[in-house]
C-alpha cells in the first residue's frame, strides 16, 4: 500500500539514482538488451480497453449507527447514499481521466495504442501485438488515522488526525495477442488519496505550554478527477516495467539476468530499482 498525499511523482527523483544506475551499467549485457527494448517499443501494438463501471464503496461502517435502519442487502446502498465525495463523482469522467492519463503516457514510452475506437486497426497489424485491459476500477473511502509528532527541548508531542480518504484500487489483465493460448497475467495496484495536514507544534512561552498548529485541505471530487489522470500515467509506466522485466526474463539466460526488477523514464532515459513501485501479480 502505498499512501499518496497532495501530488504523484510518476519518477520520483531519488538520492541513489547514481549508485543503482551505476549498478545496472555492471549488468552490461543486461542493460543492452533493456535499451533495446526501449528503441523496439516503437514497433510495439498495445490494445487498451477501459472498464465497464466504476466500483464505489464506502467504508465508514460507524455511520450505520446514526442511520435509519435498512435490510442487510440496502447498507452498501445506504452507505455510498451517505458518502462525503463517492456519490458526488461522475464515474465516467473518472475513468475518462484516468484512461486519458494511461494511454498518452504509454506514448511517451514509444508504444503504438489503441483503444475501442480504432480496434480493428490493431487485429490488422502483424505482431507485437498486446492486449492491455484496465479488468476492474474500484474506490474506497474511508477513515485514515495519522499522527503527526514533534519534538520540542527533547520532549515528543504527538497529534492524532482521523482524515478522509480514498483507495483506488486497479486490476489489469495483460495479454500477449500473439500467443491467445498463454495465460493472462492479472496484476493489482493500489494508491491512497488523503486530506492534507500541515502541522507544526510550537512552544507558549506566555501559557508554559505547547500548542498544536495546523492547516487542513480537505479531499474534494475535483482532486479526485485529477488524481486519475495521474494515477493513469503512473501505471502506465508500470506497463512498461512489467514487459521491460518479462523481456529480461525471456531473453537473458539466468547467469545474465540480475533477478532485479528494473524501472525505466523515458524522460532522461534512465533505468532504476523499482522498489515497491510496481504491478502486484495476483496469477503467481
Amino acid at each position: 500500500m502505498k499512501i499518496v498525499k497532495a501530488n504523484l511523482n510518476v519518477f520520483p527523483i531519488l538520492v541513489v539514482t547514481a549508485v543503482l544506475a551505476l549498478s545496472f551499467q555492471a549488468c552490461s549485457t543486461e542493460r543492452k538488451t533493456a535499451v533495446a527494448y526501449t528503441k523496439k517499443a516503437n514497433t510495439i501494438s498495445l490494445l487498451v480497453l477501459k472498464p465497464e463501471h466504476l466500483f464505489k464503496i464506502n467504508q465508514k461502517l460507524y455511520l450505520l449507527d446514526s442511520l435509519e435502519p435498512v435490510p442487510k442487502d440496502q447498507e452498501a446502498q445506504l452507505l455510498l447514499d451517505s458518502s462525503l465525495f463517492l456519490r458526488y463523482l461522475d464515474d465516467s469522467l473518472f475513468i475518462a481521466q484516468y484512461m486519458s492519463g494511461y494511454k498518452s503516457e504509454l506514448v511517451k514510452f514509444g508504444f503504438r495504442v489503441y483503444d475501442e475506437s480504432n480496434m480493428e486497426q490493431f487485429f490488422n497489424t502483424d505482431s507485437n501485438a498486446i492486449q492491455v485491459s484496465v479488468a476492474q476500477l474500484e474506490l474506497e473511502e474511508t477513515i485514515y488515522p495519522f499522527r503527526d509528532e514533534g519534538e520540542i527541548y527533547g520532549e515528543t508531542y504527538y497529534h492524532q488526525h482521523e482524515l478522509n480518504a480514498v483507495y483506488v484500487n486497479s486490476w489489469f489483465d495483460i495479454a500477449d495477442v500473439d500467443h491467445p493460448t498463454d495465460k493472462p497475467s492479472v496484476y493489482f495496484s493500489t494508491d491512497m488519496l488523503v486530506d492534507q495536514v500541515n502541522g507544526t507544534f510550537e512552544y507558549d512561552v506566555f501559557a508554559n505550554q505547547v500548542r498544536y498548529l495546523f492547516n487542513l485541505e480537505p479531499l474534494d471530487t475535483k482532486m479526485l478527477t485529477d488524481f486519475a489522470y495521474d494515477l493513469g500515467r503512473v501505471y502506465a509506466g508500470y506497463t512498461f516495467d512489467y514487459l521491460l522485466n518479462k523481456e529480461l526474463d525471456k531473453t537473458l539466460p539466468p547467469d545474465e539476468r540480475s533477478g532485479k526488477y528494473w524501472r525505466y523514464n523515458p524522460y532522461n532515459r534512465s533505468f532504476f530499482l523499482a522498489g515497491e513501485d510496481r504491478f502486484t501479480p495476483l496469477d503467481q
